[in-house]
């Protein structure tokens, strides 16, 4: 059976935190549509459910752009512009550069082909 870990994680100024429950990490995805060509993010690999996403706090300093198609919220700090997460169908998918202690440059990093979406 996988281990199941606890990480935590903020935006850049710690006004937004999160806890993620989920097992170990070691791949992220990049995007290629042009929304996330721009932010250049490494996601989680899934989408995970709102039960293994714990105590958002902060959340009055976020707010949502959505894309032309508007089916995704894309999710930042009001502060600092940091992008923490989105989400699509009440799953989130995490931007894996605002987890402590995760060296996101280690990880196995794959690609989406958003723009064919």
């Amino acid at each position: 059976m996988p281990e199941i870990k606890t990480y935590s994680g903020s935006c850049h100024c710690g006004a937004v935190r999160f806890r993620l429950k989920t097992e170990t990490i070691t791949t992220g995805v990049r995007c290629n549509c042009s929304i996330c060509v721009r932010k250049g993010a490494v996601m989680s690999s899934k989408y995970f459910e709102p039960h293994e996403v714990e105590e958002i706090s902060g959340t009055e300093n976020l707010t949502t752009y959505q894309c032309s198609d508007k089916v995704m919220d894309h999710v930042f700090c009001r502060t600092c512009g940091i992008y923490p997460f989105h989400e699509w169908k009440s799953t989130y998918r995490v931007n894996l550069g605002c987890i402590d202690d995760l060296d996101v440059l280690a990880l196995e990093i794959g690609l989406i082909d958003g723009r064919s979406f």
